[in-house]
C-alpha cells in the first residue's frame, strides 16, 4: 500500500509504528507547549489502539478445509463463511478475494442454471459488500442488483432480502435517502417476519436514512426498535452497532457530551469483544466529533489511528473519510506542511478508488471480450462438429434403414407371439380361478345347507316343545283347573278331599312339564344377555354394527319365558332380513317394558323398500304370525333410501311380587 507522506513505500507494520511514534511525540510536545489551545470535556478519557491484521487462528480451520474441499458445493460453502467472517472485520481485500473466487468457480460449475443462480446471488452479495467497503458504491449497487436478479430466478428469498437491504445501504451512502427508504419499506413488507436478523439490520439502515434526512423522531423510533430486536436475538455485535448509531443521533441533536461518551464506551467494548469494524467506525466518528467541536489535537490522534487501521485492512472508504477530516484539521491548526501531506495521501486514496472502479469496468469488459472469443471458438468447433455429425448421420441413416426394415417385420411377429402367450396364460389363470371360485361356492352352499338343516331342526324342536307346552298348559291344565272348580262348588264328603288334593298336584305337575319344554338357554340366562350375545356375534363379523338398549333391564328379564322365546325369534328374523336385503351398516334395537306393555323398536340405516309394493316373504309372515299369537300390534315403516323401522307392541302383565 502506498502512503504518500515522504514519497517512499512502507509495509503496513512500519507505517503503524511511524504514525504511532509521530503522533504520540507530537501530541506530548503540543500538550506541554500549548496546553490551553484545546480542552477535552470534563472526565473524558480517550484511548486508541491499532489492531494487527494477521491471519486469525480461528480462521485456520477454514483455510485448511478449503485446501481439501472438493470443487462445487463444499468449496462454495467455505467461500461464503470466509467472506462473512472477513465482512465482520472489514477486511476488504479478503472479502473481494473469496467472493471473486466464488463467482469464477460457479461459472465453471456444470450444473443447471437454477443451482448456479442460487449460488450467484450469494457471490454477488459479497462482491457488493467488498465494493461498498472500498467506497465504490456504484459498483456495489450493480452487484446487489445482479444478486437480486439471481435470487429471484432461483427463488432464494433470504438472499433476495439481503441484497435489497445492501442495495438500500449503498444508495444511502450516495446521499439518496428517499430511494433507500423505498427499497427497505418494500423489502420489510415482504420478508420482515421470515428473516428477523436481516430485518434487524434493515431497521438500522432505515434509521440511518431518516438521520440523513434529519428526521430525528423517526430515526430514534427505528433505532430503538432495532436495538430491542437485537437484544431479543442476543446479537451483541448488532446491538453495539446500533448504540453507535444512537451516539450519532445524540450528535445530531447537539448532545455532544453524550455522543462523545457513547462513542468512547462502545468503541472500547467493541475492541474487547473483537468487533473491529465497529471499533474502527467508532474511532472515526469520535475523530470527526473532536474536529467538529474544535478539539483538533485529539481529532488528529483519533483520525490517525483510524487511518492506520483502515490501511491495514485495505478499507479505502474509511481511509478517505479519515484523511478528508484530518486535512481540514491541519488547516484549522495552520499546519500546512502536514496538511499538504495528508491532502496528497487523500488524492492517492481517491485515485485508488477511481482506479479500482476503472479496473472493475476493464475487468468486466475483458470478461465480455473473453466470452465473445470463447463463443466464436465454440461456434467454429460447432460448425466442424456439424459437418462431421452430418456425415455420421448419413451413414447412420443407411444403417438405420436396414434395421428399421428388419424390425418392421420382426415386431409384428413378436407381438403376435406375445399376444398368443398372454392369451394362453390368461386362459390358464382364468380356469384356475374359476375352479377355486366353484370350490368356494360349493363349500359355502354345503355349509349354508348344513346350517339351514341344523336351524330347521332346532326350530322344529322348539316349535314342537312350544306346542306341547302350550297344549299341556292351556288344554290339560285348563281342564284340570275346571274340574277343581266344579268339585269346589259341589258339597262333597270328606273322602273327596284327597281327590281335590290329587288334582292340585296333577295341575302343578302339568305346569312344571310345560315350563321344562321351554328352551334351556332362556331358563339359565337373563333375556337381555341372550340378545346381547346374539347381537355381538353378528357385530364381530364386521358386516353390521348393532346397538341394544333394554329398559328397564330388570323388567325386561322378568318377561314370561314363552314371550322371551317369541321376541327372540322375531329379532332373529328381522336381523336375517337386514343382513340379506337391507345393505345396512347400523342397527338400533330398543326393548322397553312400560305400563303392562312390551314395546320393541328395530331400526336399520339400509336402503329401505316401498311398503306398498313389497311382497311379504316367509320371514316377514313369521314375524306377523308371532305378533298376532301374542295379541300384539306390528307396524313397518320404510322408504327407499331412508332405512326401515319395525315397531312391535305386546300386552304384558307383571308377575305379583
Amino acid at each position: 500500500m502506498k502512503l504518500k507522506v515522504t514519497h517512499k513505500i512502507y509495509s503496513n507494520g512500519i507505517i503503524k509504528l511511524l504514525f504511532a511514534a509521530l503522533f504520540l511525540s507530537w501530541f506530548l510536545c503540543f500538550s506541554q507547549n500549548d496546553a490551553d489551545t484545546t480542552i477535552l470535556p470534563q472526565n473524558q478519557k480517550i484511548t486508541f489502539s491499532t489492531i494487527p491484521n494477521y491471519r486469525q487462528k480461528s480462521l485456520q480451520p477454514y483455510y485448511d478445509a478449503l485446501k481439501q474441499a472438493e470443487f462445487g458445493a463444499q468449496r462454495f460453502s467455505i467461500f461464503e463463511q470466509l467472506a462473512e467472517l472477513h465482512s465482520k472485520t472489514s477486511n476488504t481485500d479478503s472479502i473481494l478475494h473469496y467472493a471473486t473466487l466464488y463467482e469464477k468457480e460457479i461459472g465453471n460449475w456444470d450444473r443447471p442454471e437454477n443451482d448456479k443462480n442460487r449460488n450467484y446471488t450469494k457471490a454477488h452479495y459479497y462482491m457488493g459488500v467488498g465494493s461498498y467497503f472500498n467506497g465504490i458504491f456504484d459498483k456495489a449497487i450493480e452487484w446487489h442488483i445482479k444478486g437480486i436478479q439471481a435470487a429471484e430466478a432461483a427463488g432464494s428469498k433470504e438472499y433476495e432480502y439481503r441484497n435489497k437491504i445492501a442495495l438500500a445501504k449503498a444508495n444511502l451512502n450516495k446521499k439518496n435517502a428517499d430511494k433507500a427508504i423505498t427499497i427497505i419499506e418494500e423489502a420489510l413488507e415482504e420478508f420482515s417476519l421470515e428473516f428477523k436478523p436481516i430485518t434487524n439490520e434493515a431497521l438500522v439502515i432505515l434509521g440511518d436514512a431518516y438521520l440523513q434526512k434529519k428526521n430525528y423522531d423517526q430515526t430514534e423510533t427505528y433505532y430503538n426498535e432495532a436495538r430491542q430486536m437485537a437484544q431479543t436475538l442476543q446479537n451483541l455485535e448488532t446491538e453495539l452497532s446500533i448504540r453507535l448509531k444512537q451516539g450519532q443521533l445524540a450528535e445530531g441533536l447537539e448532545d455532544i457530551d453524550k455522543a462523545m461518551a457513547d462513542y468512547e464506551i462502545i468503541r472500547n467494548q467493541a475492541l474487547k469483544e473483537g468487533f473491529t469494524a465497529i471499533y474502527f467506525e467508532g474511532t472515526l466518528l469520535l475523530g470527526k466529533l473532536y474536529f467538529k467541536e474544535g478539539y483538533y489535537e485529539q481529532a488528529n490522534i483519533a483520525l490517525s489511528f483510524a487511518y492506520i487501521n483502515a490501511i491495514d485492512r485495505g478499507n479505502l472508504e474509511f481511509q478517505k473519510d479519515a484523511l478528508s477530516v484530518q486535512s481540514r484539521c491541519y488547516a484549522k491548526m495552520k499546519d500546512y506542511e502536514n496538511g499538504y501531506a495528508v491532502i496528497t495521501q487523500l488524492f492517492g486514496v481517491v485515485q485508488e478508488i477511481n482506479s479500482k472502479q476503472q479496473q472493475a469496468i476493464i475487468k468486466e469488459l475483458e470478461v465480455q471480450y473473453e466470452t465473445l472469443e470463447k463463443e466464436k471458438e465454440i461456434t467454429t468447433l460447432e460448425e466442424g462438429k456439424h459437418v462431421r455429425e452430418a456425415e455420421l448421420k448419413r451413414q447412420k441413416t443407411i444403417k438405420n434403414a436396414f434395421l428399421i426394415g428388419f424390425f418392421i417385420i420382426l415386431i409384428p411377429i413378436m407381438a403376435l407371439l406375445y399376444t398368443y402367450y398372454q392369451k394362453i396364460q390368461a386362459q390358464s389363470e382364468l380356469s384356475q380361478k374359476q375352479k377355486e371360485i366353484n370350490a368356494q361356492r360349493l363349500a359355502a352352499l354345503e355349509q349354508e345347507q348344513e346350517l339351514n338343516l341344523i336351524k330347521a331342526a332346532i326350530e322344529g324342536q322348539d316349535e314342537e316343545r312350544k306346542r306341547i307346552a302350550q297344549e299341556l298348559h292351556d288344554s290339560i291344565g285348563g281342564n284340570l283347573a275346571g274340574i277343581k272348580l266344579q268339585l269346589a262348588s259341589v258339597e262333597q264328603p270328606k273322602e273327596l278331599d284327597s281327590i281335590g288334593q290329587q288334582l292340585d298336584e296333577t295341575y302343578q305337575l302339568v305346569r312344571d312339564i310345560s315350563h321344562t319344554l321351554v328352551p334351556k338357554k332362556f331358563k339359565e340366562n337373563a333375556f337381555t344377555e341372550l340378545i346381547s350375545e346374539y347381537a355381538n356375534s353378528i357385530s364381530k363379523t364386521g358386516k353390521l354394527a348393532i346397538s341394544f338398549h333394554p329398559y328397564p333391564e330388570k323388567l325386561v328379564n322378568s318377561i314370561d319365558a314363552h314371550l322371551q322365546v317369541e321376541f327372540f325369534k322375531i329379532i332373529q328374523e328381522l336381523m336375517t332380513n337386514t343382513l340379506k336385503h337391507a345393505e345396512a351398516k347400523n342397527v338400533e334395537l330398543h326393548l322397553t317394558v312400560l305400563d303392562e306393555e312390551i314395546s320393541m323398536l328395530f331400526e336399520d340405516n339400509g336402503k329401505g323398500f316401498d311398503t306398498e309394493k313389497a311382497v311379504k316373504g316367509i320371514g316377514t309372515r313369521n314375524v306377523s304370525n308371532r305378533v298376532e299369537e301374542m295379541k300384539g300390534r306390528l307396524n313397518v315403516d320404510s322408504k327407499i333410501g331412508r332405512g326401515t323401522v319395525v315397531a312391535i307392541e305386546v300386552p304384558f302383565k307383571k308377575a305379583n311380587t
